[in-house]
């Protein structure tokens, strides 16, 4: 607007200079005219003067002619047209004069006036001609300046001039055009200020109504970037992964837990097509066919260990596929789980199987009669006693495992943990005897915040675990200590150590590293998964370190 205004004032200037100019060259123009007019009709009075001064006589009659020839053209025109004297030409030379205007004008009506332009000359040709008493014509003619000769004269002038006022109008154009944008530039910068800038009257309600615009403008993009904010912050916290895709399948937005889920690195992705993410071909296919087809997919991706399930959707705008939305869900611990739990249900039939099958094929035998004597029947009924107790066992590990996943977070109330542990070792002296294992409690009295039957029961599993893999004349030192804000359990045993190898899944359901030692010490292959679902329920971490037939040591840290 600044430079519209300034360059229209100093082009109005120009017109202005010119216009001016040219109104101003016209007049100059018709004055000269009218001066060259005036002339030649004084010198033909003058001319006309000397010829009746000379008499009818005609040598003194054009004597009388040449006196003023040197200044104008003098030409006389008989009746006939013929040339009687011409100042400039030889009278054999001129051709006859009836056909000009001014001479027809003048035998006429005793007096004629023309004007013509010679190209050759360049000049403008003024004639005057008047009938004489004598019956001649008398015409007198002059060269004048044209109005193009006029103009060229004028021109040096006319530039300097249209100069000069070209600076002056670019300085005073300048200056305007500061002082009328000045308030509108207050204006713009103070839109929000309450109080009214000087400006212009006639602005006001321009003002008025762009200042409630502005209010309207600011109110609504505060709320959409509250919502652009709120939706953001809600897709980069959310545990699912989603990423938004337009036609050509470039990211629009995707938040960091999609990242993470297709192992892409943190990095700006907006605008990038998807395969700066992920180049699985499965995934590309399912987003084409959305795209392309509208048609939804799910798939399931594996890498690095985890699984993620992937569903496509096609968006669209009205009937138009516009680009597709990708949702992730990290299921590696939905699988795991579900491995977990067919694994479960194959260990509990085959843990269940086995003494039931022994049972149904010793009662079996008894019920055929094939045990005859006495001694045979004890025996065969003591082990159907001792497989009956099996299960049993393995029934209450079961239903205990499946209470504390359950429950998810125990009631828990204040437990002292170096008097709980003296329990345990007390109810279990008569065990430890009998194997000849020495047990021992260390530590300071120390309370802590949690469940006191799951805990005892966790204590009891890592004592009784101690005790029955140990080797006579051997020992389980259980200390308690505090670190920190932690209640820290050490269980250590000089038993026969786990391998390397399987100390990975010792802690998994009915895992146990020999079976046939498990079966005699009536292990069930549940007490250390218990013990581990009862720490986390606690928050707390569990550490196993052990080498083979050297010791077991076993750290549990929980919270107080």
């Amino acid at each position: 607007m600044k430079k519209r205004m300034y360059w229209s004032q100093c082009i109005t200037a120009i017109l202005v200079a010119l216009v001016t100019a040219a109104l101003t060259l016209w007049p100059v123009y018709g004055l000269l005219v009218r001066q060259a007019r005036g002339a030649l009709a004084n010198e033909w009075k003058l001319i006309a003067q000397s010829i009746a001064y000379a008499g009818p006589d005609s040598g003194s009659y054009l004597s009388s002619l040449n006196v003023r020839s040197d200044s104008f053209r003098i030409t006389l025109i008989a009746p006939d047209g013929k040339v009687l004297y011409d100042s400039d030409s030889e009278l054999a030379y001129q051709e006859n004069h009836l056909d000009r205007p001014e001479i027809a004008a003048a035998f006429s009506e005793g007096k004629g006036e023309n004007m013509r332009h010679s190209d050759t000359l360049g000049l403008d040709l003024y004639y005057y001609a008047q009938k004489l008493p004598d019956g001649n014509v008398l015409r007198v003619s002059n060269q004048a300046r044209s109005i193009g000769a006029v103009f060229v004269t004028i021109i040096p002038i006319m530039l300097f001039i249209v100069l000069l006022i070209f600076i002056v109008s670019m300085l005073a154009a300048s200056r305007m055009t500061r002082r009328f944008i000045l308030p509108i530039q207050k204006l713009a910068e103070n839109i929000n200020d309450p109080v009214e800038p000087e400006g212009y009257e006639e602005l006001e309600p321009f003002i008025v109504k762009i200042r409630r615009q502005n209010r309207l403008i600011h109110e609504q993009v505060e709320r959409l970037r509250a919502e652009r904010d709120t939706i953001s912050v809600i897709t980069h916290n959310m545990n699912e992964g989603l990423i938004l895709l337009d036609q050509s399948h470039n990211v629009l937005s995707v938040n960091s837990s999609a990242l993470s889920l297709l192992g892409a690195r943190p990095g700006e992705y907006e605008g990038k097509n998807i395969l700066m993410i992920s180049r699985n071909t499965d995934l590309t296919a399912c987003i084409a066919d959305a795209t392309e087809k509208g048609e939804s997919g799910s798939l399931l991706l594996e890498k690095d260990g985890r699984s993620c399930r992937v569903s496509v959707s096609a968006v669209y705008r009205g009937e138009e596929i516009c680009g597709a939305i990708v949702l992730l869900l990290d299921v590696t611990e939905q699988q795991r789980a579900e491995k977990i739990r067919r694994d479960f249900t194959a260990n509990v039939s085959h843990e269940l199987k086995t003494p039931l099958t022994s049972i149904s094929g010793f009662a079996e035998m008894i019920e055929n009669g094939m045990v005859k004597g006495e001694t045979d029947i004890q025996k065969f009924a003591g082990r159907i006693y001792q497989e009956a107790n099996r299960l049993i066992v393995l029934t209450d590990d079961i239903i205990r495992l499946s209470r504390i996943e359950q429950d998810g977070t125990p009631a828990k109330e204040p437990v002292e943990l170096r008097e709980l542990c003296d329990n345990v070792i007390r109810s279990l002296r008569f065990v430890s005897d009998r194997k000849q294992v020495e047990l021992s409690v260390t530590g300071e009295p120390l309370t802590i915040n949690g469940n006191p039957r799951m805990l005892e029961e966790l204590v009891q599993n890592l004592c009784d675990n101690a005790v029955k893999y140990n080797l006579p004349g051997g020992r389980v030192d259980v200390s308690v200590r505090q670190d920190g804000s932690n209640a820290v359990l050490t269980v250590s045993d000089t038993g026969i150590g786990i391998p390397r190898e399987y100390q990975k899944r010792i802690f998994e359901r009915f895992y146990r590293v020999d079976k046939s030692r498990s079966k005699q010490t009536g292990g069930t292959g549940l007490g250390l998964s218990i013990v581990k679902h009862i720490v986390e329920c606690h928050g707390g971490s569990i550490r196993l370190e052990s080498t083979e037939n050297v010791g077991t040591t076993i750290t549990v840290c929980l919270p107080q």
